[in-house]
């Protein structure tokens, strides 16, 4: 998984990240926690407004309705990829 470096994420690593999810190879709290950063404006703002989109979805992706029980799953991931790839020109 990509880190956090000085410029904002680029539409390909949040991609990885949106099939990471849907692999299994990014935990939702991965996910959740290279995200938020960014929408909290920690690590700077986002220019790109798909990019940044996508990133508040990603910063949820570890909410839960119960302990250990997540609120989103490898459906709403495939969901969130479609989306984003449709808005990005993928």
């Amino acid at each position: 998984m990509t880190t956090h470096g000085s410029q904002e994420p680029t539409r390909d690593e949040v991609r990885e990240i949106l099939r990471g999810l849907i692999s299994g190879e990014v935990s939702p709290r991965e996910a959740s926690d290279w995200a938020t950063p960014w929408i909290t404006e920690e690590a700077g703002d986002v220019e790109d407004e798909v990019v940044r989109d996508t990133l508040d979805w990603l910063s949820g992706a570890d909410t839960e309705t119960d302990p250990g029980v997540y609120l989103y799953g490898e459906d709403d991931f495939r969901h969130w990829l479609r989306d984003f790839e449709s808005k990005a020109g993928y």
